[in-house]
C-alpha cells in the first residue's frame, strides 16, 4: 500500500550552520533542526545526555515523599516488604530495581508478579490472595496503576499476614509460614506508579505518580523510572545516595520496552544504562545478549527492542513472568545462563504458538475477506499472549485494520491493530454499546464483548470504516529529511549513533530518497515475505530490505522511479560493513491523469502519434513531397520580394529590422553591436565570446542584410559536416522569412549537387553557402567564379591555431583560399572569425592567417552555470531518471537518432508521472514536426527533450534548467553548443556530464564507419569491380546495406555507413558513376565502375579528407573531455578564453 509522506521542515540556514560549525553530515544536521535542536549549543547538550544535568529532583513527583516516608519507616521497622509488579517488562524491571534497592538498604524484600491469565492485572482479588500468602507487612506496587481504591482498602484491612520464610534464591517466591512483624494497625501499602490517575485513587494510602501534576516534567518516566527515583530517595535517607546509579541498566530495559518518550530524563537514563551494558554487562544481561545472538554487537536502545526485550516479555506473554524476574534478580553467571536458556525456550514456544495461530488466522481471513475495510477473525481458546502480534500480521497482509478475538465461553476478548491514519480506538468506541470494556489508542486496542455480539460488532466496524476517506488507510510516514544516496557513506551513517538513544518522541530518523530506481529485487525469508533490493540514483547504490512486505509481486515488476522511505544503519556480514536501508515504504511513480487533463489534447495527440510511429520511420530522413517543396519555394520568393522592397525604401534601417525579425524586441549586447558596426564599415573582425552569447546572430544578420540590400552572397565555413547539416536547418528557419537562399556544399555533395550549387550561387538563387575548410580549399576557384561572395565567416576559428599541430591542415591555408574570392577590383571579402576559445597563441595565429582589422573580446561570463561532473557513472540511466523526476526544463543530448527515440521511450516508462511532457528531436523528423516540437518545448507543453545535436544552433529557449550530455559529443563545438543551451535567462542552471569511456569507443566506431580506413574502402572497391565484371558494361542497382553485405567477410565486416562512404569517395575520385532514380519503392541507386589504370589517392577526395579531419578533431576532444578536471570543464562552458591583451580593455577597437 502506498504511503503518504510528511516531510518535516528544517530551516536551511540552521542546517548549514550545524554542518559548518559542528562538521555534521547534512542529513543529520537537517534531522536535528527538524526536531527543534537548531543551534550548536542545543546540539552539544542533546548529544551529551547526562544524569548529573538532566536527572531531576525526585521530590518533584507528587506523593513520592510520602511513599518514601512509608517505605523508610517499614525498612527501619524491619518489615517484610513485598514488591508487587506487573507482568510486562516495565513491571518486571521496576520490581527488580525496587527489590534490589530495598535489599541493598537492608530490607527484607520479596518480588511478586501476578500470573497473567489466572490472576490478571494489578491488585486483583486472586493476586492479592496469593501475595498475602507470603505474609508481607508492607506491600508496594510498581507499574500497577493507582486506580484501585477498593483493592487498596482490601489489602490494608486484611492486616499483616503470617511470617514468611525467605526464598531459596533472591528472586524466588517465599513459601508461606514463619513470623514477621508489620506496623501498627493494618498491613502497610504504598502505590508509586506512572499511569494516568482517575477517580478511583485510594485515600489514606501513600500514592506517588508524576501524572498527578499535569506540569510535572517527570511524567515521561516509565514505572521503572519512578521506582528508580524511589530508590534514589531511600538511598539518600539511608546512607547510600548513589545506590540508584547501579540500576540504570534495569531501568533502561523497562523504559525502552514501555515505549516512553526518549527525551530529557529518559534520554539521560537510557544513555547511562546502555553505556553500563556495553562497558560491563551484569550476568543476567550478558546471558540474554548471548542467547539472542547480540553478544558481539554494541548494545543500543534499538537493538534491545529486537533482542533482549522480546525474550523478557515472552515470559509474561506466555502467562508467567516469574522466569524473567528470576533471571533479572540473579547475579550468578551460571544461573543466569541456565535461566536465559530456559527463557529462550519459552520464547521459541511463543514463536511456535504465534506461527500456528498466524496460519489459522490467515486461513480464516482468506475465506472471509472480500475487500471490506476491516477484518475480524475469531476462534476458541486462541492464545491470549500473541493476539496482538498476529493481528499485526493480518494488517501487513491485507492492509486494513484487523482484530483477532479468542472466544472463551460466552466472552470474546480481542486485540486489534490499525493501518495508516485510521483511529482504531475511535472506530471501536463507535460500537461501545456492544462492548463489555475496551481500551487502547489510535493504533492498537483491546476489546472484550459478549461472543454473540461479534457479528454485529464487525458490521458496525466495517460501516465506520466505509465512511472514511481512502487516504486515511494509507500510512503517513514522517520524514526527517530528504537524502541523496551518495550522502549515505559509512562514515556519515556511523554518525547517526551520536543521536542515540532513540525511542518515542525521538524515533530512529526516517529519510526519503526521491525518485530512485529499484534493482536486484527478490523475495527473501523462509516465507518469502521480505523484499530485498538495491536503491540506485545512478551516483550511488544502497542495499535495502522491507520486512513483512505485502506488495512484493508489484514491486518486483516496478520499472519506474520510486520514493523510498527508510531508516538507515550499518550492516556487517563476515567482517564487511555496508550501509543498509531498512525500508518502511516504497511508493512507485504512476501516470498522472490530472496532468494529462491539464494539457492541450491536440498536443497530447501529436506527441502520442510520434511515439506510436516505428523507430525506423522516426530515424529515417523525412521525405520531401514535391508539392511541399513548390509551396516552400513560392513562399520564400514572396518573402524575398517583400524584404527587398524594404531594403530599397530604407537601407539604413534594414539591419535593425532584420534583427527584430529574428529575435524580437530583445536588445543586442555590446559585443554583438560592435561586431555588426565593424562589418558595416567593411572591417574584417575577430570576435571572441562565450558559447550562448549569440555569436551566430551577428553573421546571420549581416549576411541577410548584404543579400537583401546588395544581392551579395556569404560563405560560412564550419569545421564539421554534421554541424553544417544542423546549422543549415536552423539557418533556413531563421532566414526563410527574408527569402534568403541557403545551401550546403561539402564533400558529401554529389557532382550534380556541386554543379547546381555553384550555378545557383552565381545566378542569385543562393545567398549563403555552408561549407568546410577542405571543400573551400579544393573549390576556391569555383566560389570565386560565382563573383558574389563578399562576406566570409570562419566559425570556430581557433582551429586555425591548431592546424600547425597537424589537426585539420586545411585551416593552415584558409587565408589563401579566402583571398581567391577577391572581386574584380581586387577587394577581398569581409571576414568574421568567431570562437569562444582563443588564448594569445591561437589569437595570434588567427590574425596571421586572416585579414583581421578589428577585434571584439567579450569577457561576459555565465556564472549561473554549474557543471555536474558525473562522467563514467556506473548507471547513468538511474541518474537520469532521478534528475528528470526532480523537475525542471531539460534537454538530453544523445549521439544518434535511434538513441533519441530509445532514451525518450525509456524515460516515459521510468518517470511515468511526467510521460506526457517527454519528447524527442532529431534530424530525421519532418520539418513541420521539428518546428512543432520546438514550439511545444518553448511553451512548456514539453518539459523534457531527448535530442541529437540537431537541436542546437538557432534554438534560443532561455529557461532550460538542465542540459544533460548523455553521450560523449563528437567534438568541442557540439560540447560548447549543447552546454550553451542551459540557463540563457541568467538563472541557475546545470550541465550534467553523463558520458563515459564506452562512448569513446562508440563514437570512434561511428566516425570510422563514416570514414573508414584504406583497407576497408579497398575491400568495398574490389567488391564493386567484381560486381561490375559480373554485370558486364551495364549499371547495376545496389543500396548501401546490400553493398555492405556483399563486401563483408567473416574476418572483416563492412557497415552500410562505410559502404556509403566508399561510393561517395569513389564517385568523387572518378572511379565510379552513379545514377539515382525515384520510383514507387523509393530511391534506387545504380552504379557503374569506370575502368581506369590511373592511380588515385583517397586523400584527393574532399569527402575523405573531411572525414579524416573529423576523426582527428574527435580524438583531440575525447582526450580533453575525458582527462580534464571539473574546474577546466566549468571554465569552458561558463566563460570565454581570451588572449592576454583583452585583460585591460574588454574590447579592442
Amino acid at each position: 500500500m502506498s504511503a503518504q509522506f510528511k516531510i518535516k521542515a528544517a530551516d536551511p540556514a540552521s542546517v548549514v550552520r550545524l554542518e559548518r560549525e559542528l562538521g555534521l553530515p547534512r542529513f543529520i544536521a537537517a534531522t536535528l533542526v527538524a526536531r527543534g535542536i537548531d543551534n550548536p549549543a542545543a546540539v552539544h547538550r542533546f548529544l551529551a545526555p547526562s544524569l548529573e544535568r538532566d536527572w531531576l529532583d525526585p521530590y518533584i513527583i507528587p506523593g513520592l515523599s510520602d511513599v518514601a516516608d512509608a517505605l523508610e519507616a517499614a525498612v527501619k521497622r524491619g518489615d517484610h516488604i513485598l514488591v508487587f509488579g506487573d507482568f510486562d517488562l516495565d513491571g518486571i524491571s521496576a520490581t527488580t530495581v525496587l527489590t534490589r534497592g530495598l535489599r541493598a538498604l537492608g530490607a527484607q524484600a520479596t518480588p511478586f508478579i501476578p500470573l497473567r491469565f489466572e490472576e490478571g492485572y494489578a491488585l486483583s482479588q486472586a493476586a492479592i490472595t496469593r501475595a498475602c500468602s507470603f505474609g508481607p507487612d508492607f506491600i508496594v506496587t510498581v507499574d500497577c496503576g493507582i486506580a484501585c481504591k477498593a483493592e487498596a482498602a482490601a489489602v490494608v484491612e486484611a492486616g499483616p499476614g503470617p511470617a514468611l520464610t525467605p526464598p531459596p534464591h533472591p528472586a524466588g517466591p517465599l513459601a508461606p509460614g514463619g513470623a514477621g512483624a508489620g506496623g501498627e494497625g493494618g498491613r502497610g501499602l504504598a502505590l508509586p506508579d506512572h499511569h494516568e490517575p482517575v477517580d478511583l485513587v485510594p485515600e489514606g494510602v501513600p500514592v506517588a505518580d508524576p501524572k498527578c501534576d499535569a506540569n510535572c516534567p517527570s511524567s515521561i518516566l516509565a514505572g521503572v523510572g519512578v521506582a528508580l527515583k524511589l530508590v534514589q530517595v531511600l538511598g539518600g535517607r539511608l546512607g547510600q545516595p548513589h545506590l540508584w546509579r547501579d540500576f540504570t541498566d534495569f531501568a533502561t530495559l523497562g523504559t525502552v520496552a514501555d515505549l516512553m518518550p526518549m527525551r530529557d530524563e529518559n534520554r539521560a537514563l537510557v544513555s547511562d544504562g546502555i553505556a553500563r551494558m556495553n562497558a560491563a554487562p551484569r550476568p543476567c544481561i550478558a546471558a540474554l545478549l548471548a542467547t539472542s545472538g547480540a553478544a558481539d554487537k554494541p548494545v543500543s536502545a534499538t537493538n534491545l527492542s529486537f533482542s533482549v526485550i522480546p525474550r523478557l516479555n515472552a515470559a509474561g506473554r506466555m502467562g508467567d513472568a516469574q522466569l524473567a524476574l528470576d533471571l533479572l534478580m540473579t547475579d550468578d553467571f551460571e544461573e543466569a545462563n541456565r535461566l536465559a536458556t530456559k527463557l529462550e525456550s519459552v520464547n521459541d514456544q511463543r514463536r511456535a504458538i504465534e506461527a500456528e495461530l498466524s496460519e489459522i488466522a490467515k486461513a480464516q481471513a482468506a475465506e472471509i475477506y472480500h475487500g471490506q475495510r476491516a477484518l475480524v477473525v475469531s476462534g476458541e481458546s486462541w492464545h491470549e499472549g500473541v493476539k496482538g502480534i498476529v493481528a499485526s500480521r493480518l494488517v501487513n497482509t491485507y492492509g486494513v485494520p484487523s482484530l483477532l478475538f479468542t472466544i472463551d465461553g460466552d466472552e470474546a476478548r480481542g486485540s486489534g491493530r490499525s493501518v495508516g491514519q485510521v483511529s482504531l480506538f475511535s472506530a471501536v468506541e463507535s460500537a461501545s454499546d456492544l462492548l463489555t470494556r475496551f481500551g487502547g489508542h489510535d493504533a492498537a486496542v483491546g476489546v472484550t464483548l459478549p461472543a454473540d455480539k461479534l457479528p454485529e460488532f464487525e458490521r458496525r466496524l466495517c460501516a465506520y470504516m466505509d465512511a472514511l476517506p481512502e487516504g486515511a488507510f494509507h500510512p503517513l510516514v514522517e520524514i526527517d529529511s530528504c537524502v541523496s544516496l551518495d550522502e549515505l557513506t559509512l562514515d556519515n551513517v556511523a554518525q547517526l549513533d551520536k543521536l542515540a538513544p532513540f525511542g518515542q518522541e525521538h524515533p530512529v530518523p526516517v529519510y526519503l530518497a526521491r525518485d530512485v530506481m529499484l534493482a536486484n529485487c527478490r523475495a527473501v525469508g523462509a516465507e518469502k515475505n521480505h523484499f530485498s533490493c538495491s536503491l540506485s540514483d545512478g551516483r550511488a547504490t544502497v542495499s535495502g530490505i522491507m520486512f513483512h512486505c505485502s506488495d512484493i509481486e508489484s514491486l518486483m515488476r516496478t520499472d519506474s522511479v520510486v520514493n523510498a522511505a527508510f531508516e538507515v544503519q550499518i550492516d556487517e556480514w563476515r567482517g564487511r560493513k555496508s550501509v543498509k536501508a531498512m525500508l518502511q515504504s516504497l511508493a512507485p511513480a504512476r501516470t498522472c491523469g490530472a496532468l494529462e487533463a491539464c494539457l492541450n489534447p491536440e498536443n497530447l495527440s501529436f506527441v502520442a502519434d510520434l511515439y506510436a510511429t516505428s523507430d525506423a520511420e522516426l530515424c529515417a530522413n523525412a521525405p520531401h513531397r514535391p508539392e511541399d517543396v513548390e509551396a516552400y519555394e513560392a513562399a520564400r520568393a514572396a518573402n524575398r520580394a517583400c524584404w527587398e522592397r524594404k531594403a530599397a525604401e530604407d537601407p539604413a534601417a534594414l539591419e535593425q529590422a532584420v534583427v527584430r525579425a529574428i529575435i524580437g524586441d530583445k536588445p543586442l549586447h555590446d559585443a554583438q553591436r560592435e561586431i555588426l558596426a565593424h562589418l558595416r564599415a567593411g572591417r574584417s573582425t575577430l570576435g571572441i565570446m562565450a558559447t550562448g552569447r549569440g555569436k551566430s546572430l551577428t553573421f546571420q544578420v549581416h549576411a541577410a542584410t548584404r543579400a537583401l540590400a546588395n544581392h551579395e552572397a556569404s560563405l560560412f565555413v564550419y569545421p564539421l559536416r554534421a554541424l553544417i547539416a544542423d546549422q543549415a536547418f536552423h539557418l533556413r528557419e531563421a532566414l526563410d522569412a527574408f527569402g534568403i537562399g541557403v545551401i550546403t556544399l561539402t564533400g558529401e555533395s554529389t557532382p550534380d549537387e556541386r554543379r547546381q550549387g555553384f550555378a545557383g550561387l552565381a545566378d542569385g538563387t543562393y545567398d549563403i553557402v555552408l561549407t568546410t575548410p577542405e571543400f573551400l580549399a579544393w573549390h576556391a576557384d569555383e566560389f570565386a567564379a560565382a563573383g558574389r561572395v563578399r562576406f566570409v565567416v570562419v566559425d570556430e576559428a581557433h582551429h586555425i591555431g591548431l592546424a600547425k599541430a597537424g589537426q585539420r591542415v586545411a585551416y593552415a591555408t584558409i587565408g589563401a583560399a579566402i583571398a581567391k574570392l577577391a572581386g574584380p577590383g581586387g577587394e577581398a571579402p569581409a571576414v568574421l572569425a568567431l570562437t569562444a576559445t582563443a588564448d594569445d597563441e591561437v589569437a595570434a595565429a588567427i590574425k596571421r592567417e586572416l585579414p583581421v582589422d578589428a577585434c571584439v573580446y567579450d569577457p561576459a561570463s555565465r556564472p549561473n552555470l554549474e557543471v555536474d561532473d558525473q562522467r563514467n557513472l556506473k548507471n547513468r540511466d538511474d541518474y537520469l531518471a532521478n534528475l528528470i523526476a526532480s523537475g525542471g526544463k531539460t534537454v538530453i543530448y544523445v549521439n544518434s537518432r535511434e538513441q533519441s527515440v530509445a532514451v525518450a521511450r525509456a524515460l516515459r516508462k521510468r518517470v511515468p508521472q511526467l510521460a506526457p511532457l517527454i519528447g524527442f528531436y532529431n534530424a530525421g523528423l519532418a520539418r513541420a514536426e521539428r518546428k512543432r516540437i520546438e514550439e511545444l518545448f518553448r511553451t512548456d507543453a514539453l518539459s523534457v527533450l531527448v535530442a541529437t545535436s540537431a537541436f542546437g544552433e538557432g534554438v534560443d529557449i532561455p529557461n532550460i534548467r538542465h542540459v544533460v550530455l548523455y553521450h560523449l559529443p563528437f567534438n568541442e563545438i557540439e560540447f560548447n553548443q549543447m552546454s550553451g543551451r542551459a540557463g540563457r535567462d541568467g538563472k541557475p542552471a546545470g550541465i550534467h556530464l553523463l558520458f563515459n569511456r564506452g562512448d569513446c569507443s562508440l563514437n570512434e566506431r561511428i566516425l570510422r564507419d563514416m570514414t573508414p580506413d584504406h583497407d576497408c574502402l579497398a575491400q568495398v572497391y574490389r567488391r564493386l569491380r567484381s560486381l561490375q565484371r559480373e554485370m558486364g558494361e551495364c549499371f547495376f542497382t545496389m543500396g548501401n546495406a546490400d553493398l555492405a553485405a556483399a563486401a563483408s567477410t567473416d574476418a572483416f565486416p563492412i557497415s552500410p555507413a562505410s559502404a556509403a562512404c566508399g561510393v561517395a569517395v569513389f564517385r568523387e575520385l572518378g572511379l565510379i558513376e552513379t545514377h539515382t532514380a525515384f520510383g514507387a519503392d523509393g530511391m534506387a541507386r545504380s552504379i557503374h565502375v569506370v575502368e581506369t589504370q590511373d592511380k588515385v589517392e583517397l586523400t584527393d577526395s574532399v569527402r575523405y579528407r573531411e572525414g579524416l579531419g573529423e576523426r582527428e578533431v574527435f580524438h583531440a576532444f575525447r582526450d580533453w573531455a575525458m582527462k580534464s578536471d571539473s574546474a577546466t570543464l566549468h571554465i569552458r562552458v561558463s566563460r570565454p578564453i581570451l588572449p592576454g591583451d583583452a585583460a585591460g580593455d574588454a574590447r579592442e577597437r
